[in-house]
């Protein structure tokens, strides 16, 4: 893997290198340059007729043809040089490219015009003329568009940089946003459970002195959990029957708990805290006495975790409100399927999607 990861960092730095203009990087282009130029003015040689024949081109066609390649090239890498320090890519791209064009294009057109004066009439006659001409318009182009391409690989390096940096962005926003919506969790179940924990000092030390032991082992899970992103539903059932447990102490009867799950859902996914925090808002919401008990169904059924409860509403109660909007923010970043809330009179019921 680190044999990998270096072998792309030094592709990537490869890409990113500007054409140098030490000595023998100047002479390196230069050979190549001035091949590709004899090879194209032998081609247009042949493809005209003019091989073996009194009209051969003269030497000077050759070093004419190698000055005017190599200035094509070179205006390329200059021009690439000199934009570089004014219109970085990927910030100035679009401006980048249109002058990099036109400005090419103008250096051919030139070039191009300059080689076709200095040819002697007798290349240019009806019959070669278009030979000639699109042999050093093919010509001028090839290597016009060598000497661009590490500009080119730059810009598409860059531009594959600047969408990653952007990917990671939006990650690692999406991963604070998640954490931020989960630590809201935390003081939600600490201020409600301190309360009942305030109720029972003052009326019952010793089942206060339970309620905090078992307070305890259930607030463990909470800080073991807070970092994850989803638990199985096994995990959250087990939880969740050692949190009711300790309501149950506080309101004995008045609350009645039925728990239904699938074996096949028990391996699934949810996100953590998600029945503690339904059944807290329960509790919270709705007279808990032998009179009238809060009941609480959580069973699974097609894909979603459902936890329903009977309505018998408090005259008031203090709620912070983060609790449901905390949740259904907290799945509207794993999925895509939608948390459903439904309630009549009688009942009031959350299906949460199971992953």
């Amino acid at each position: 893997m680190k044999c990998l990861d270096l072998h792309n960092r030094k592709k990537q730095a490869l890409a990113m290198r500007l054409p140098s203009y030490k000595p023998l990087s100047i002479l390196v282009r230069f050979i190549i340059v001035s091949i590709i130029a004899i090879s194209v003015l032998n081609l247009i040689e042949f493809l005209v007729g003019t091989r073996g024949q009194a009209a051969k081109p003269a030497y000077y066609y050759y070093v004419l043809i190698i000055i005017s390649f190599n200035m094509v090239a070179e205006s390329q890498i200059i021009l690439d040089n000199i934009l570089e320090r004014f219109l970085p890519v990927p910030e100035k791209i679009k401006l980048r490219l249109a002058i990099q064009f036109v400005s090419g294009l103008l250096v051919l057109i030139l070039v191009l015009k300059v080689l076709l004066r200095f040819i002697e009439p007798q290349l240019l006659d009806a019959s070669t003329r278009p030979g000639i001409f699109m042999g050093l318009l093919l010509g001028l182009l090839f290597v016009q568009m060598t000497a661009s391409s590490l500009a080119v690989a730059r810009f598409t390096q860059k531009w594959v940089d600047s969408q990653e940096q952007i990917a990671e962005m939006k990650r690692e926003k999406l991963r604070m946003d998640y954490n931020s919506l989960q630590d809201q969790l935390n003081p939600h179940f600490l201020f409600n459970n301190l309360s009942v924990l305030k109720s029972l000092i003052i009326y019952d030390s010793d089942s206060a002195l339970k309620f905090t032991e078992n307070f305890t082992d259930v607030y463990r899970y909470v800080l073991q959990s807070k970092d994850k992103r989803l638990v199985k539903v096994a995990e959250e059932i087990e939880f969740i029957e050692s949190y009711i447990s300790l309501h149950k102490e506080r309101v004995g009867a008045g609350l009645e708990v039925e728990s239904s799950i699938l074996t096949e859902d028990l391996g699934l996914e949810i996100a953590p805290l998600t029945l503690q925090l339904l059944v807290e808002n329960a509790i919270k919401h709705n007279v808990t006495s032998r009179e009238t008990p809060l009941k609480i169904v959580i069973d699974t059924d097609a894909n979603y975790l459902t936890v329903s409860n009977s309505l018998n509403r408090r005259v008031s109660s203090y709620s912070t409100k983060t609790g449901l909007k905390n949740l259904v923010k907290r799945y509207e970043m794993l999925t895509s399927e939608e948390i459903v809330v439904q309630y009549d009179d009688e009942r009031f019921e959350v299906k949460v999607p199971l992953l």
